[in-house]
């Protein structure tokens, strides 16, 4: 039994500490803790962990007899090999802004790891189910590196990698695989023993692969056929708000163009029409965005985007006859592609002219990003959206990723209350509050929230995307004959 499944975008080596994370990961590696359907705690590779009274530690239990594909054990000292990497080697100077409250992480035996905090810090879990803190074979990435991610990659997955290229990657499942523990996992019977991901750049292309037979399941398929195939028998459609934000951002350093000043920024932001982006970019899929956090979030507060505006005049007043014209870095695909001569018209209407420079996702365009353009077109995917915030928005995240330059002293306020928030109503308070901050400072320019949109053949279950997650588990996917 094999499942094939169609991709918008070339892959990345399969690697957590790589630029880019791809569905195929999620068959591979396993993290620490899953988050569920439910925006939970799920166990996965651990089974229970608990706080300390004071906040200040917690105490992770994992399962005991866990092995990497390659037979080497998964024990504490091999799990915290990978999270010290990532957590170290990231940034140059500095840990990786999303373990900032963690102080020391420790092994005090094979099944334990204790993680000591600078303050309490309710959300811990969520550092342990991010796509990036993946467990691998530090030892075997260490010593192949070139090559880890690409002819070799081991991780504790129900399948293992068979072969990998930019345009199609192979995975076996793993007969070994001990199985998962969380409810939402449960593998079943029947599973497929093979996958195949294909990437198959051109929309209409993946769709007639999907429509032909030769693909099960697909990312991405063109926006314009959705409503059509939404009641087509033969298909399941599966839309909701991807975990991400597209915006313009502006190189705060550029004094010249008046980055720095929030009424150019606040022009900027007048003159884009986001509705019309949505409408005409993504064929109605999707939302537009005044604040940096999707809808359907868990801490979605959606009176920003209520009180958005599009006020073409006014943005002109603000910009006060000022000539501007600078060049703009942008992702090189179809969607970037579409809002972005969009934007440039929009700008363009109020005197600002906008070069546009495309370049290929995803490790080509950072480079072109973090060389400093006056502006950039782009797109963070993040399962917790304000932990993606705070990296790309927050003062002392300056130069990577927050490759603008921005420093909001009222945003990083928020941001601080937030990773020391506890009960649930506190958090809710503070990620409020970190988007008001956000929607009036404009550290970047929020632009919209792309649809997330997955389409599969009804003869396949048990792949299920779902909201929290970016893609789906492939646990007990099954593909029946037809």
């Amino acid at each position: 039994m094999i499942l094939r499944e169609a991709f918008d975008y070339e892959f990345s080596r399969l690697d957590p500490t790589g630029d880019h994370i791809d569905p195929p990961s999620v068959a591979v590696y396993e993290t620490v803790l899953a988050k569920g359907p439910d925006w939970g705690a799920h166990p996965l590779l651990a089974d229970a962990w608990e706080m300390s009274a004071d906040g200040l530690e917690w105490r992770v239990r994992l399962r005991p007899g866990l092995r990497f594909h390659s037979g080497a054990p998964c024990d504490a000292r091999a799990i915290i090999a990978p999270l010290e990497h990532l957590r170290r080697s990231a940034l140059p100077g500095r840990q990786l802004w999303y373990w900032d409250p963690v102080d020391t992480l420790e092994a005090p035996d094979p099944l334990t790891l204790v993680f000591r905090l600078h303050h309490p810090y309710a959300r811990l879990p969520a550092l342990l189910w991010g796509t990036h803190t993946a467990v691998y074979n530090e030892q075997l990435r260490a010593e192949r590196p070139d090559e880890f991610g690409v002819a070799v990659a081991d991780g504790t997955g129900p399948f293992r990698l068979s072969s990998w290229s930019p345009e199609r990657i192979v995975a076996e499942r793993w007969p070994e695989y001990p199985g998962a523990p969380a409810p939402f996992l449960d593998a079943g019977a029947g599973r497929v023993e093979r996958i195949e991901w294909l990437s198959i750049l051109d929309e209409r292309e993946r769709l007639a692969a999907l429509e032909a037979g030769r693909v099960d399941c697909l990312h991405g398929p063109p926006l314009g056929e959705i409503d059509r195939l939404r009641d087509d028998p033969r298909f399941v459609v599966a839309e909701q708000p991807q975990a991400s934000n597209m915006y313009l951002a502006l190189d705060w350093r550029r004094t010249d163009l008046g980055f720095d000043d929030l009424r150019v920024r606040r022009a900027l932001s007048l003159a884009i029409d986001r509705r019309a982006l949505v409408e005409q970019a993504l064929a109605g899929h999707g939302t537009p965005a005044w604040g940096p956090v999707p809808p359907g979030d868990e801490f979605y507060d959606p009176a920003i985007d209520a009180a958005g505006r599009h006020d073409p005049a006014e943005a002109k007043a603000l910009v006060g006859g000022r000539r501007l014209a600078f060049e703009c870095v942008i992702q090189d695909d179809p969607v970037f592609q579409r809002v972005a001569a969009l934007v440039v018209a929009q700008l363009a209407a109020i005197g600002v002219t906008v070069e546009p420079r495309y370049v290929k996702p995803f490790a080509p365009f950072y480079e072109a990003v973090a060389a400093g353009p006056a502006s950039s077109l782009s797109k963070w995917l993040w399962q917790d959206p304000i932990d993606a915030l705070i990296g790309f928005s927050a003062s002392h995240t300056r130069p990577f990723p927050n490759w603008q330059h921005a420093s909001v002293p009222a945003l990083d306020d928020a941001y601080r209350e937030w990773l020391r928030a506890g009960p649930r109503e506190e958090l809710a308070a503070a990620a409020s509050r970190v988007q008001h901050v956000f929607a009036t400072e404009l550290p970047y320019i929020p632009l919209l929230v792309p649809n997330d949109v997955w389409l599969h053949s009804v003869r396949v279950r048990g792949w299920r995307p779902f909201q929290a997650n970016l893609y789906p588990f492939y646990h007990g996917v099954t593909v029946e004959d037809g």
